[in-house]
């Protein structure tokens, strides 16, 4: 068998015909030249306990550093009056003797929101834009305007196209770049970091848990696409290595089961690999443990890059697929390996630098050049001078009456608004009533006693108690699969074990009809 393998290989090689050699000839060798004369990539994950820095060089990994720190140490300023994550991301770099001026960076993906909106399901709109916008107002469970939002089409392997959106908030962005930006450094493309892990993965169907010390993220991947993208935190510290092992394969188990629930015909299916990332992904302990809990077999992570043997590769894998952005190829038309289809750039338009876009280049020209057409035929002839005149003040004319228009518009725009703030109540009030129904229903069902509810407009406090900590957890849970609350629902301080507490949940945004 392996005798006709090759022999069928050899005959494909000869079949080619000389044309067709010379351009895979040609091909191989400008990827070569590429990688020789390409630059340094730097890359950069921001987690909350820790910074990683990596440089790439021609798919090769040359350079890498890490530095940890506890979550409050990034939030004060350093001794110069500058943010402490600048500070120590520069040190960083000078005592790794790794030096760039722009890097490609990674943020976590807590209190993000992403969501895949099947093509089928936008309603119709003059552009693609203006029908995602108004799909998203109606599915982010945090409004728009606290978020800086992107998104991007994707398609997967058998041809369905869908968008893929993500809400990351104002604050933690800025915060980020702008710590970054007073140390020097500009970050040229901002990600989260399970988007970098998905393509550091790069497999069609896979299962990533990335563990850092007080927080992990579950990535699913599907058809190529990062499905659920979950950051949850967690107090690993107050935990044993048996109850970290079986709340983490806890949270897998779950996230498994509630994609499935939504997918019966294309399930989830055990064969497909677990990868585990993260700072956490070097304890061998809390991994053998996890691997007897789950049914996912684990499998170590072999990135596309070219690393050396004594990198970390796993608690790299951020940095790792970060790089692949600029080192390797896309996927091709013919199956040939390479990172998923989702390269999208988080990094907001106010921190980007000015570039004239291809459009911009033309339409200048374009008005350059019909400048010096039509000068001329101003000099020559008064007739058309004197067209143009009458012509500009026809325009005035219709520019004054305009202006009439849109301060009648602008004086009519706060009753349109008052009214449909009035819908927006009124609506409300018929779904707090279903919320209610729903809480003191799951309650009744897992013997959960909830003691008092505060309506605080989107958001309500539910202050109850069970009688163990598996019921509580229960009923967080179902709270949570109901549908109808912003997921995911901070837990109390204690969470998993205590068994009870205040419940603070945010209602989903109702849409108001005209």
């Amino acid at each position: 068998m392996a005798g006709q393998k090759e022999e069928a290989k050899s005959q494909g090689v000869m079949a080619l015909d000389l044309g067709t050699a010379v351009r895979k000839l040609l091909k191989a060798l400008e990827r070569t030249l590429a990688r020789l004369v390409s630059g340094a990539v730097v890359t950069l994950d921001i987690s909350q306990t820790g910074i990683r820095i990596m440089e790439t060089r021609g798919g090769v990994v040359r350079k890498w550093a890490d530095a940890l720190f506890e979550p409050e140490e990034a939030e004060h300023t350093a001794p110069g009056g500058e943010p402490a994550l600048g500070a120590m991301v520069r040190q960083l770099m000078v005592s790794s003797g790794i030096k760039a001026k722009s890097v490609i960076a990674s943020i976590s993906g807590m209190y993000t929101v992403s969501r895949i909106i099947p093509m089928t399901s936008l309603p119709p709109a003059p552009t693609l834009e203006e029908a995602v916008n108004e799909v998203s107002r109606e599915i982010m469970p945090v409004p728009t305007e606290h978020l800086y939002f992107f998104w991007q089409t994707v398609s997967s392997n058998e041809g369905e196209r869908q968008v893929f959106a993500v809400g990351v908030p104002r604050d933690v962005m800025d915060e980020k770049v702008r710590a970054l930006k007073i140390a020097g450094i500009s970050p040229q493309v901002v990600e989260l970091k399970a988007m970098a892990l998905a393509r550091a993965v790069s497999k069609e169907q896979a299962l990533i848990l990335n563990i850092e010390p007080t927080n992990f993220d579950i990535i699913m991947v599907v058809k190529g696409v990062p499905e659920i993208m979950h950051s949850l935190a967690w107090q690993q510290n107050s935990m044993s290595i048996e109850d970290a092992a079986e709340y983490l394969a806890t949270k897998l188990e779950m996230t498994v089961d509630f994609y499935n629930s939504h997918h019966l015909d294309s399930s989830f299916d055990t064969t497909n690999p677990l990868y585990i990332t993260g700072h956490m992904s070097a304890e061998a302990e809390l991994i053998e443990k996890m691997q007897a809990k789950l049914g996912f077999n684990i499998e170590q992570l072999t990135p596309q890059l070219e690393c050396p043997v004594f990198l970390p590769v796993s608690q790299y894998a951020a940095n790792i697929g970060l790089a692949m952005r600029k080192e390797m190829p896309r996927i091709s038309s013919d199956g040939g390996v390479g990172f998923l289809p989702l390269d999208m750039n988080l990094l907001p338009q106010a921190y980007r630098p000015w570039r004239p876009t291809a459009t911009q280049l033309y339409a200048a020209v374009v008005l350059i050049a019909a400048i010096a057409l039509i000068f001329p035929l101003f000099q020559v002839t008064t007739e058309s001078m004197g067209q143009t005149a009458v012509l500009q003040s026809q325009s005035d004319i219709l520019n004054n009456q305009l202006m009439l228009k849109k301060m009648e518009i602008e004086r009519r725009e706060p009753l349109q608004r008052a009214i449909g703030e009035y819908n927006s109540v009124v609506t409300r009030e018929g779904s707090f009533h279903e919320d209610i129904t729903v809480i003191m229903k799951e309650a009744e069902k897992l013997d959960v006693e909830v003691s008092h509810i505060v309506h605080k407009g989107s958001e309500m406090d539910v202050s109850c108690d069970a009688k163990d900590y598996l019921s509580f957890r229960a009923y967080l849970t179902a709270l949570e699969e109901s549908g109808r609350f912003a997921t995911p629902i901070p837990p109390p301080e204690g969470y998993p074990y205590t068994t009870g507490g205040t419940i603070t949940i945010r209602t989903q945004v109702q849409p108001v009809e005209d």
